[in-house]
Formats: structure tokens, C-alpha cells, sequence
């Protein structure tokens, strides 16, 4: 997630330097040709316009639909982090029985946080998987420094020897959803320590619910996840812009045409700008139709995780609270 208010010049060139220079010599050699050689290869601007109008409605509905796609992201993660919290407090408070010592029910309501931790950790790397048509060569994804990956490990391994202990680690070994799984343990855990009554019914009944809508949130994410953007819509929207940007000059020469003198050659600076903003609004929903692609443009999953986990552990009363994550170069990941 890019976080500055406004965009930085040296990030919208990194975006834009390779397309403005091949409009630049695109129309400077098409305007060439019909000024100075008096090749005529101008046509009449009026069908242009008319493909340019509905190019702008093509590109509309994509950013609008992938901006959807974006917000619903956003929006599960907002859930899961409300449910965490949820999650927290009832362990913490639903979790005690005079047949326990004190220290021994801390250590209950830190195995079963670390748990949950290390299950949202699992959902996030699982969900920065590359997919069959994820593009990470894009300068959307080329723009995330290394830094950016290794403030929180992306290995489920690492993770899970972190949170939880060796033998159930490992016993997670070869599946093929792990976040499931470690989900699916939770749940069996806080049930055997009901049937023990360390946690009452309606508490039970309580917990049970959250890890309802944790899992609602989950298959939410790996429903974005696992389905596309209609390909349909993002390659036409593609082929639709750049037969306007590559039919747009033939339009304008004849339109500059009627200038007087050196006017003229006023028609490639123009013609860039048209075609440099299509461009922009083309790759702005390219960039944005997958928020779990390990782009600029992600929903920020480490830094939610590494806030749900600050508040399980400061719920735990722990003195050593990891630092949250921070924005390098404006992005956040």
C-alpha cells in the first residue's frame, strides 16, 4: 500500500519513462513523415474521438471493478483484525478454573494466541503466493524493495516454530492449507478445555463464533485469491487503450494540420500527454485488480498482522512487544 499523500515524481516515472519515450518517438516519426516528407498519413478525428469516448467508459468500469476488488480486501483484513482483538479479550477473560495456578492459565491463553498469530501470519503468506497469472515483473511489484519483505518472514516454517511448539509444527508438514489446519487445531484445543471447564458454555459458544468468522474472512481472501480479474475485461481494456494511443496521431495531424507556421509540431507534445493519461488510468486498475500480488498496490497483510499481534500480546501483559511495521519509501506492506 502506498502511503504518502501524494505520489512521488521518481515513483511516476518509474511507472511512466518507458511509455512516454515510445510516445515521444512514436508521434515524432509519424508527424515527420506527413510535415516534412509530406507523406499524408492524416485521417479525420471524429471516429478517433468516438473510439477514444468509449475507451474512457472500458477503462472507467475496469478501475471501478478493480478498486472492488481492492476495498473487499481491505475490508476481510479489517474484519479479521476486529475478530482478533474479539478473540483476544474472550480468551483472556473466559479462560480460569481454581483447579489451575495462575501461572498455569497464562500459559493456556498464550498457546492459544501464539496460535492465532501464527494462523494469521499462515493466511497472509499463503495468500502472496504467486498465481498461475500473476505477473511479478511488472514495475508494480519491482518497485517493493527487498527491505520491504524482510521486515516479517514470508517462510510458513519460520513461522510456525515462532508461535507454536516443534511437534505441532510439524505435524502441519504436507498439508496443502495450513492456515486451515492450524485453525482446525485451535478449535479442538479451546473445546477439550471446555469439556475440561476451564471455559464456560456461553464462552465456548462465543469463541466458536469468531472462529466461524475467521474462517468466513479466510475463504473471502482466497475467493479474491484463486479467482481473477475477468480476463476478458483486463486484456480487452488493455488491446482498447493502445489502438487508441497507436490510432490517436492520425487523428491529431490532421486536426494541427490547420495551424499556422511551426504550430504544428505543437501536436506531439499534446498527443504525449493524451496518451501518457490513458496509459496511467490502464496500468492504475492493472495494478490494483489482484491485492494480494506482492505489488505497491497490496493490502498491507504484514503490518495487520504485526498490529493484531501487538494487542494479543499486550493482552498477554508481555514486556517485549515487537515494533510495529514501517512504510519504506512510502510503501507498506
Amino acid at each position: 500500500m502506498y502511503t504518502a499523500r501524494e505520489i512521488k515524481l521518481n515513483l511516476i516515472v518509474k511507472f511512466s519513462w518507458r511509455s512516454v519515450l515510445f510516445f515521444l518517438i512514436y508521434s515524432s516519426i509519424l508527424f515527420l513523415f506527413h510535415f516534412y516528407f509530406e507523406i499524408h498519413i492524416g485521417v479525420s478525428f471524429v471516429p478517433i474521438g468516438l473510439i477514444g469516448t468509449a475507451v474512457a467508459f472500458s477503462v472507467g468500469f475496469k478501475n471501478n471493478a478493480s478498486y472492488s476488488r481492492l476495498w473487499d480486501a481491505r475490508r476481510f483484513w479489517g474484519g479479521m483484525t476486529n475478530a482478533s482483538r474479539s478473540f483476544g479479550a474472550y480468551i483472556t477473560a473466559f479462560i480460569k478454573s481454581t483447579d489451575l495456578s495462575p501461572d498455569e492459565t497464562a500459559l493456556i491463553k498464550e498457546e492459544i494466541l501464539y496460535r492465532h498469530i501464527a494462523y494469521l501470519n499462515t493466511v497472509r503468506v499463503q495468500l502472496r503466493r504467486k498465481s498461475v497469472w500473476g505477473d511479478t515483473s511488472t514495475v508494480a511489484h519491482q518497485v517493493v524493495g527487498t527491505d520491504n519483505h524482510a521486515q516479517v518472514s514470508s517462510d510458513i516454517t519460520r513461522i510456525l516454530l515462532e508461535f507454536v511448539p516443534e511437534i505441532e509444527a510439524e505435524s502441519y508438514a504436507g498439508k496443502r492449507n495450513v492456515a486451515t489446519q492450524i485453525m482446525k487445531k485451535q478449535t479442538a484445543r479451546i473445546t477439550q478445555l471446555a469439556e475440561q471447564g476451564f471455559i464456560s458454555e456461553i464462552g465456548h459458544r462465543r469463541l466458536m463464533e469468531l472462529v466461524q468468522e475467521f474462517y468466513n474472512h479466510q475463504g473471502a481472501c482466497e475467493a479474491i485469491k484463486s479467482f481473477p480479474f475477468p480476463r476478458q475485461y483486463a486484456y480487452y481494456s488493455k488491446l482498447f487503450v493502445w489502438l487508441f494511443i497507436l490510432i490517436l496521431p492520425f487523428g491529431l495531424l490532421t486536426e494541427f494540420a490547420k495551424l499556422p507556421g511551426g504550430a504544428v509540431w505543437l501536436g506531439i507534445p499534446l498527443y504525449v500527454v493524451i496518451a501518457w493519461i490513458f496509459h496511467t488510468m490502464e496500468v492504475v486498475g492493472d495494478t490494483s485488480e489482484n491485492p494480494f500480488e506482492n505489488a505497491i498496490n497490496d493490502v498491507p497483510m504484514t503490518a495487520i498482522c504485526r498490529i493484531i499481534e501487538t494487542d494479543l500480546r499486550d493482552m498477554l501483559n508481555e514486556e517485549k512487544i515487537p515494533l510495529p511495521i514501517e512504510a519504506i519509501d512510502n510503501i507498506l506492506m
